[in-house]
């Protein structure tokens, strides 16, 4: 199974290091200096609002589909039939639900429209994850690779033709952004779904009241966590609107700017849990020993996060110059914190995954429930305070403790063994690679070339502290073309 789980890593890993930096980096962060902090603010805030009513799009069945297929092949074609169906209700229902909210919280006409076009978005997106769901629970790695990067493959093709070419440029507004989102979503959803049809062998659309609510009771864990998750990772944008009247969307899109960084880590982190999540749940299924994988892959894990995090954080004054044209201290002070939210996050994307493959939902859903409260009373104190490095402040310490949490839980639940030279050696490397960036004013040559200087000592450090086993990952490098 490690084997399985690193080739197939390493050839998602590949397709998004050539698609989502390009995205991200290349089109999302162009249209925000394009059309300035304060308008992509407002699509950051609308964007972060419909994320919370996502409760009602997925109802957590992605997620569950995704682990009962895996350890039950047999029952993919009733499953599509039936689930596909609900999931056409419930994208109806999360669209009335979110617009009636927008308009009790007064959100003006524009803005209503534009978290319309957002909505049907994410409602069109919610059904990508669930077409992908059955795709990577029949262990079609490869194909569940390619659908995930071809929306963001599109909108770079369509997105990227309005800001390259001087007559669009010009006229370039923010809900283009959203409108060349939705045409990606509708072709790579065909796509996805023309594929379900040939390895399921038919499909037709089919509702059961009986199995619907069978299958919402089932999945209803599912959807309690991901609406926890959701409000406590996206709830920050719409806090820094509301408590900041005067300047809250301008402050939502330099909040934004630094954020944008801290989500393509996550992109990448994600592709851990995609993989993870089925084959956890075929190994628990079958009682295999998953302690080698879980410590294999966090190490992997931990080692680029943290190496991540010390890059951006230290050279955060260049990054954003880089990148924005009206990049600040404040802007890359911002950056230099919120970026370690992702050792939190990279943590919940090994042990959080091999939770949801356990079925400890329960514990994963009271974490994440004290995740939602200290983030929610920290933006409370923080934001009036310090504005959009208050959000940042929030983030971090409750990404941190959360991972924390899930973390222990795991070894409770699973009586892992304290690895003790592991930690003395992870330690170690945390130490000197700190050590190793905090000399960064010692050197007399550009930041570029030394950011990848330090970064590339770190890794090196890591690999001899046996926390990158290369004996382990050259096979798996060799055998990644392989089917």
């Amino acid at each position: 199974m490690q084997k399985i789980f690193f080739r197939n890593l390493i050839f998602l890993i590949a397709l998004n290091v050539l698609i989502k930096p390009l995205w991200i980096l290349g089109i999302d962060r162009t249209v925000q200096n394009v059309v300035g902090s304060a308008a992509y603010g407002i699509y950051f805030v609308l964007f972060s609002f419909s994320m919370l009513t996502q409760i009602l799009l997925d109802a957590g069945i992605s997620n569950y589909n995704n682990r009962h297929l895996a350890q039950n092949e047999n029952e993919l074609t009733d499953h599509l039939s039936n689930i596909f169906s609900i999931k056409i209700i419930l994208a109806f229902v999360y669209m009335v639900v979110t617009l009636l909210s927008g308009l009790l919280i007064h959100y003006n006409a524009f803005e209503l429209y534009l978290l319309g076009v957002i909505g049907l978005n994410q409602a069109l997106a919610s059904l990508i994850v669930y077409s992908r769901s059955n795709i990577s629970a029949m262990h079609h790695f490869r194909a569940d690779s390619l659908i995930s990067v071809l929306d963001k493959a599109l909108m770079i093709l369509i997105c990227g033709t309005l800001l390259v070419v001087p007559a669009f440029r010009a006229q370039f507004k923010i809900e283009y952004l959203a409108y060349s989102q939705t045409i990606a979503y509708l072709i790579t959803l065909a796509l996805a779904l023309g594929y379900l049809l040939r390895i399921s062998g038919r499909f037709r659309f089919h509702f059961s009241i009986q199995f619907a609510s069978g299958l919402l009771k089932k999945s209803f864990p599912f959807a309690l966590l991901i609406l926890l998750m959701a409000l406590y990772s996206r709830i920050d944008g719409v806090m820094i609107d509301k408590l900041l009247p005067e300047n809250g969307t301008y402050e939502a899109g330099i909040y934004a700017s630094a954020y944008r960084l801290l989500d393509a880590l996550n992109q990448f982190g994600y592709l851990f849990a995609v993989l993870l999540l089925p084959i956890f749940s075929r190994m628990l299924g079958k009682k295999q020993e998953v302690a080698s994988l879980v410590r294999s892959s966090y190490t992997v894990i931990f080692v680029f996060a943290f190496i991540i995090c010390l890059a951006l954080a230290f050279f955060s004054d260049p990054i954003m110059q880089l990148l924005y044209h009206d990049a600040s201290h404040y802007s890359s002070g911002i950056l230099s914190i919120l970026i370690f939210s992702f050792l939190g996050s990279a943590t919940v994307y090994i042990f959080g995954t091999l939770l949801t493959a356990n079925g400890n939902l329960k514990e994963l859903i009271l974490v994440s429930l004290v995740a939602v409260i200290l983030n929610f009373c920290l933006n409370l104190a923080l934001i009036p305070l310090y504005q959009a490095w208050g959000a940042a402040i929030s983030a971090c310490i409750t990404n941190l403790v959360i991972g924390t949490f899930n973390l222990f839980l795991s070894i409770k639940i699973f009586h892992f063994r304290f690895n003790l030279p592991l930690l003395f050696r992870m330690a170690l490397f945390v130490l000197g690679s700190f050590l190793i960036f905090l000399s960064a004013p010692l050197w007399q040559v550009h930041w570029l070339l030394l950011m990848f200087m330090f970064s590339s000592v770190a890794l090196g450090f890591a690999a001899l502290l046996r926390l990158i086993e290369l004996k382990r990952l050259l096979p798996l490098l060799r055998s990644a073309g392989n089917p």
